[in-house]
C-alpha cells in the first residue's frame, strides 16, 4: 500500500505555501500600484520625503557636519564631497577643505593639493594645483594680501600676486583661516542645497512598487513576487478545476450506485 498524496492536495498544499511566502511583496505590490494609479490624487509628486532613514538610503543625507570659513560678505563650506558658496553647491572635491581666503580680485580654497580661485559671486576660475612642488597642504592664510599655505612639514610658502610662483616666507604676520560655527539657519540652508530638489514621495513609491528601492537585485525581487502571484492564479484555478472535477466524479458515482 503506497503513502502517495493526491495531485490535487500537493497543488493545494503549493499554492498556500507559495501564498504566505509571496503574500507581503503581492501586498506592496498592489498598494503601490494603486497609489500610482492616483498619483495627482495623492499629490505624490509634490510631497517630499524628510525622513533621514529614507534619505540616507538614497544618500541624499550628507554625513557628519559641514566645515565653513569666512570670507567677507560670504562664508564658503565643505560637507562631504559638495564645497559651497554661501547656500548653494558651486563644485565637488574630494580632497579636505584647509581654509578660504579673499586675496585681490579673487576668492581663494586651499585643498590638499589644490587651490580653486573664485570670483566674488562664487564663479569657478581656475584650479591650481600645488602638489607638484609642495606636501599636503593643512592651513591657508594671507599675507600682503597674498595666499600662503603651511604644507604638513611646517614649511610656509607664499605665492606671487598671479598665484604662479611659490616662495618659502616666514610666519610672521599671517592672518591665518579658522573654521567658523554656522547658525542652524545656515545649516539647514547647506542641507536642502545637498538634497536639491529633494526627493518625491513619487519616486519612493514608484523604486518599492518596481524593486528599485532594494537595490540592483530588488527587480528581481519583484519579478519573484510577480511570478508568484501568476501561480498562485493558475494553481488556484487548478485547485478550483481538480475539486469541480471531483464533485461531477461523485456525482456520477451517487447516481449510477444507488440501493
Amino acid at each position: 500500500m503506497t503513502n502517495r498524496k493526491p495531485k490535487r492536495m500537493t497543488a493545494f498544499l503549493w499554492h498556500r505555501r507559495v501564498g504566505l511566502l509571496a503574500i507581503a511583496l503581492v501586498i506592496t505590490l498592489a498598494i503601490t500600484g494603486i497609489m500610482l494609479n492616483h498619483t495627482e490624487d495623492f499629490k505624490l509628486d509634490k510631497t517630499f520625503v524628510d525622513s533621514a532613514l529614507v534619505l540616507d538610503w538614497y544618500g541624499l543625507e550628507p554625513e557628519g557636519e559641514p566645515v565653513s570659513f569666512s570670507v567677507p560678505g560670504h562664508w564658503i563650506s565643505q560637507w562631504q564631497k559638495e564645497i559651497f558658496f554661501d547656500d548653494r553647491i558651486i563644485t565637488s572635491n574630494d580632497q579636505t577643505l584647509h581654509g578660504a581666503i579673499h586675496s585681490h580680485e579673487f576668492i581663494v580654497l586651499a585643498f590638499d593639493h589644490e587651490l580653486l580661485l573664485l570670483t566674488n559671486k562664487g564663479e569657478l576660475v581656475e584650479r591650481i594645483p600645488t602638489s607638484i612642488s609642495f606636501k599636503k597642504t593643512v592651513r591657508l592664510g594671507v599675507k600682503y594680501q597674498r595666499p600662503v599655505i603651511e604644507t604638513e612639514d611646517a614649511i610656509h610658502y607664499i605665492a606671487d600676486e598671479h598665484i604662479i610662483d611659490w616662495d618659502v616666507v616666514s610666519d610672521d604676520d599671517i592672518v591665518w583661516s579658522n573654521p567658523v560655527a554656522i547658525q542652524n539657519g545656515q545649516r539647514e540652508a547647506l542641507l536642502r542645497a545637498f538634497r536639491g530638489n529633494g526627493l518625491n514621495l513619487e519616486r519612493v513609491i514608484l523604486d518599492l512598487h518596481s524593486g528599485r528601492i532594494f537595490g540592483h537585485y530588488g527587480i528581481y525581487l519583484m519579478d519573484a513576487a510577480a511570478i508568484a502571484l501568476l501561480w498562485l492564479s493558475l494553481s488556484g484555478l487548478w485547485v478550483w478545476w481538480s475539486r469541480r472535477q471531483k464533485q461531477k466524479t461523485k456525482k456520477h458515482y451517487r447516481k449510477h450506485h444507488r440501493s
